[in-house]
């Protein structure tokens, strides 16, 4: 119902609000691909009729885009999860694009208020890049983006070196880790201590002492997927193939990460000859979750 009153409107400010309503509706459902197709109309949303200007009538002497931030920074990250949509490399173009215009307005000069929203945009932004970056692999880059964003924004130091801590074990560079760790442990949370020092203890080999670690962050916090998928993949160098398989089990009920998937897949034939079995359970459960057609069933 909703999709045919879009469809038959004409583009306006009013009818632009309802798509962005729907869009995250969408990327909230995990419904990318169709996400993706809808929002093609919208181009690169720089077209004509997205400016106040070309509604000059119901909206005199008002100037600039109808699209709202919100609606920006679903279209730029959209990529990451529709790789019809460019995959990583076309989210990166897409949020460094926006970026650039966001760096153009603050150079133009703002009212304070205004300005300080920008700022923000563009802070949530580049968090977004460094994401990216480091989920691709590209780990040196997102910690130099990090390091960045903290200079730019001293208020977002603890979190901003949280995540640089965690970028620092996951390269192994041990000694940047705890250096920089030592500057905000009594400022972080139970559960992200325990979660440092599950890291800390993996970069150093110590895999009983990390899924202890990661066991004691799902106590605290039974919803955090990482710290379950990282205590699954410790028991699993353990040698403890069954308990590692039943715990990434657990944590496909929290996240159907294709990374998670595929790892589960992989322990499945490792177990046992009747895997095919397993495999069709995990595949109920996909369909049931998600876009199924967003990943490989030939598994």
């Amino acid at each position: 119902m909703l999709t045919e009153l879009l469809n038959s409107a004409e583009m306006n400010p009013n009818t632009i609000k309802l798509w962005t309503l729907r869009f995250t509706l969408l990327i909230k459902l995990k419904l990318y691909s169709t996400a993706d197709v809808e929002m093609a109309m919208f181009g690169s949303l720089d077209n004509c009729d997205l400016y106040y200007e070309f509604y000059h009538v119901e909206h005199p002497g008002k100037k600039g885009s109808i699209i709202p931030w919100s609606l920006r920074l679903l279209w730029s990250i959209l990529p990451l999860h529709c790789p019809s949509a460019g995959g990583l490399y076309g989210a990166l173009d897409r949020m460094y694009g926006l970026v650039y215009h966001l760096d153009q307005a603050l150079l133009a000069g703002l009212p304070y208020l205004q300005e300080q929203r920008v700022i923000k945009n563009k802070t949530s932004l580049l968090i977004q890049v460094a994401g990216a970056l480091a989920g691709s692999g590209s780990i040196q880059p997102a910690i130099k983006l990090l390091k960045q964003i903290k200079s730019d924004q001293p208020d977002m130091a603890v979190p901003v070196s949280n995540a640089i801590i965690r970028l620092y074990y996951q390269v192994g560079n041990i000694y940047k880790g705890e250096s920089l760790l030592g500057e905000v442990q009594n400022k972080l949370s139970e559960e992200e201590k325990e979660m440092n020092n599950g890291f800390k203890c993996i970069a150093h080999g110590e895999y009983n002492e990390a899924y202890q670690h990661f066991a004691r962050v799902v106590n605290l916090n039974p919803t955090n997927a990482v710290a379950s998928i990282n205590g699954a993949v410790c028991l699993l160098y353990l040698g403890k193939l069954s308990d590692s398989i039943v715990q990434f089990e657990g944590a496909s009920k929290i996240s159907l990460h294709p990374m998670l998937l595929f790892n589960l897949v992989s322990l499945y034939e490792l177990k046992t000859i009747a895997n095919t079995t397993k495999k069709y359970h995990l595949l109920d459960s996909i369909t049931s979750k998600s876009d199924w057609e967003l990943f490989h069933l030939n598994v």
